[in-house]
């Protein structure tokens, strides 16, 4: 496999992809009115402007706990919480109007051996039959002339399957501030692309952001080479994979691909906006800090 700079892990806290500055960076290049706020016992607050409404996406990350009264004097209108902060936020005025997401992280710590116990053994019998085809890997930063055909394929996939992920321009904007925190894994059989995934590496958890498989490549069982040698890899610079979000509804088989991996499903917190004027609720005791408004 080609050799890819992947950094050495961030000092900070565990940041989902939309609270890391990075990303923050990526959405300014990308002429997004995106900024950073302070917020007493949380990590910076990566937060985007839309429609006149400030959405802070996977946030705030809270070092100390859920703190209400920060949430109550913070310059927030939209909150898609990373989870573990509903009383507060109930407490500071705001309410859920979407439910939550679940998404599935995958522990890159405890080397190989632990990582292969921890998958299911189908999960496991699809690696061994991967392996046994195998398929040449390659692995390369994202380059927009190099992979035009990964992402030509990801939006023909799109399209077909009616579904959406962040946009392309995106993606290489964050490849151009931080190329070596972008990982694409790709599976040749045959001299010819058999499928492919994007993983994107912020401080030391990593994304996997998309993937692709032509006919070959699920035949072969790639994608769980590509994972597997992904894990490898990462594992040098990251304690976290972040596979996304799990929907058993309306893609099982995807949602089937990464519980297989022993990632450990985590409810998110939904998504929250703040009602003007709204009277605080009282939080339970003991349910949150600061509280008692």
């Amino acid at each position: 496999m080609n050799d890819v700079l992947i950094p050495a892990m961030d000092s900070a806290p565990l940041l989902p992809l939309q609270q890391h500055p990075a990303f923050t960076a990526a959405l300014r290049r990308c002429g997004a009115a995106a900024l950073c706020i302070d917020l007493p016992g949380a990590a910076p607050v990566q937060v985007i402007r839309r429609f006149g409404l400030s959405l802070a996406s996977r946030g705030p990350v809270w070092l100390d706990g859920p703190d209400a009264r920060a949430l109550r004097r913070a310059p927030l209108a939209l909150v898609n919480s990373d989870g573990g902060d509903t009383a507060a936020l109930r407490v500071a005025g705001f309410r859920r109007i979407f439910t939550a997401a679940t998404v599935a992280e995958l522990s890159l710590t405890g080397g190989r051996e632990a990582r292969l116990s921890r998958m299911a053994g189908t999960w496991r019998n699809a690696l061994r039959r991967a392996e046994a085809a195998s398929p040449c890997l390659r692995a390369e930063r994202l380059c927009p002339t190099h992979h035009r055909w990964l992402l030509d394929a990801d939006r023909r996939q799109q399209r077909a399957k009616g579904f959406r992920t962040l946009p392309h321009g995106l993606l290489l904007a964050y490849a151009a501030i931080r190329p070596g925190d972008t990982l694409v894994l790709t599976a040749l059989h045959g001299g010819t692309p058999a499928a492919a995934m994007l993983f994107l590496v912020h401080g030391a958890v990593a994304t996997y952001q998309l993937g692709w498989s032509g006919p070959e490549g699920r035949r072969l069982a790639c994608h769980h080479a590509l994972l597997h040698a992904a894990m490898d890899r990462l594992a040098d610079s990251c304690v976290r994979l972040d596979l996304g979000t799990v929907d058993t509804v309306n893609a099982p088989g995807l949602a089937r691909f990464k519980i297989g991996t022993g990632a450990t499903l985590r409810p998110l917190g939904g998504t929250w906006l703040r009602v003007p004027g709204l009277q605080a609720c009282p939080a339970p005791h003991g349910a949150c800090r600061d509280g008692a408004l």
